[in-house]
């Protein structure tokens, strides 16, 4: 995480005192918790005080992914989410988190491995797309509904835009009319 875990943990209660309906976690990788990485212990720590609750996993590795999925799945927490969406350089980098836009048949895979290994309903957070060239929000979402995702949510910038400019709220629209299972959208009002 960008941020620490106890600064996190602070933020999330006061969320949800003020009336926020679903907690989402930090992003915890995979491969971290294949390795028993000792950081990984605390980022699945979930206080009863924050249900619902999404746990985030991010990785490039259908096998990896979907079997750690299975070995949590028994953790307090109510939904999955892969979080295909972050644009930060050490995750994409490694071909995790955004980097997954410019792979969809990869993202499909990481998808359907996980929606079959657990029965906790799984959500997808994607992109507008990669870059301005590679705009492939509809394309990924399809990919997810038909894969298994219970959910999308679609951040209207590209992974080039990081979190800056403005957000393409039309592109949101063109999920939404495309696909049953757009959960949320996530651009800020910048």
């Amino acid at each position: 995480p960008l941020y620490s875990s106890a600064a996190s943990d602070v933020y999330k209660r006061q969320c949800k005192e003020q009336g926020a309906g679903l907690l989402c976690m930090e992003m915890i990788s995979a491969k971290a918790l294949r390795y028993k990485n000792k950081n990984t212990k605390a980022l699945l720590a979930i206080d009863p005080r924050e249900y619902p609750v999404s746990l985030q996993l991010f990785g490039e590795d259908p096998d990896i992914i979907s079997e750690q999925a299975k070995r949590i799945e028994e953790l307090p927490f109510q939904i999955l989410d892969i979080n295909m969406g972050c644009p930060v350089p050490k995750v994409v980098n490694n071909g995790d988190g955004s980097a997954l836009m410019k792979n969809p048949r990869l993202a499909g895979e990481i998808i359907e491995k996980t929606a079959r290994a657990i029965k906790k309903p799984l959500t997808v957070k994607i992109r507008k797309g990669f870059d301005d060239a590679h705009v492939n929000a509809v394309e990924l979402a399809h990919i997810a509904q038909e894969s298994g995702a219970a959910a999308v949510a679609v951040h209207g910038r590209t992974r080039e835009q990081y979190y800056a400019g403005h957000a393409d709220w039309d592109i949101i629209r063109q999920v939404k009319e495309a696909v049953s299972c757009l959960l949320y959208t996530s651009p800020s009002p910048r």
